[in-house]
């Protein structure tokens, strides 16, 4: 019996380590009315922004054509980071999906299920993999990349909501840093 007590609790206490893997929750890519994971405090050891991650986010124009599909690649390097992770959304100024996010097959990202956060919001949430944790280089990330197609019509300027985790691998929510990042593009109108 004790035996199976002990499993019991430490499965459960493993659980939300492993869930993370899996991706950041729904809302948490900072956008308005997101929380990031710093203000969840499920990696809370410092304050938003703090760090001296470097944040390579690129493919983004800075004007943007109706049905066009942009390529979009993120990376951070960190010292002493080891574990890695992203979530990102598009929004307009009233804080509605703008476009839509693609998933690219092999680039360790997922769509996160919109049934999830359907009655909050109509965004769409792009994160990480279980694969896509680590990088190849040492204090490096791996370089993700997802897809953005824009709206049918050249009349917003959407926003591009980032949150980037730098963890240190000790398994526990201390000693990671939380990034966020918002870049705003405008309509091509000519």
């Amino acid at each position: 019996m004790r035996s199976l007590i002990i499993f019991t609790f430490v499965t459960i206490l493993a659980f939300p380590v492993f869930a993370k893997k899996k991706g950041a929750p729904p809302m948490a890519a900072g956008a308005n009315g997101d929380r990031t994971c710093a203000a969840s405090k499920c990696h809370a050891s410092y304050d938003l922004n703090s760090g001296d991650a470097k944040i390579f986010i690129e493919g983004l124009p800075e004007k943007y054509t109706a049905n066009e599909v942009y390529e979009i690649t993120l990376q951070l390097e960190q010292k002493r980071g080891k574990l890695w992770g992203f979530q990102a959304t598009v929004a307009d100024e009233e804080g509605m999906r703008v476009g839509k996010i693609i998933s690219m097959e092999g680039q360790n990202t997922q769509l996160l299920p919109e049934e999830k956060y359907k009655s909050r919001t109509n965004r769409q949430y792009i994160t990480h993999t279980v694969s896509g944790i680590r990088g190849s280089e040492k204090e490096k990330s791996p370089a993700w990349k997802i897809q953005w197609q824009a709206p049918d019509t050249s009349l917003v300027s959407p926003s591009f909501y980032f949150a980037f985790n730098v963890g240190n691998g000790n398994k526990k929510k201390t000693g990671d840093h939380v990034y966020t990042r918002v870049v705003t593009i405008a309509p091509d109108t000519e």
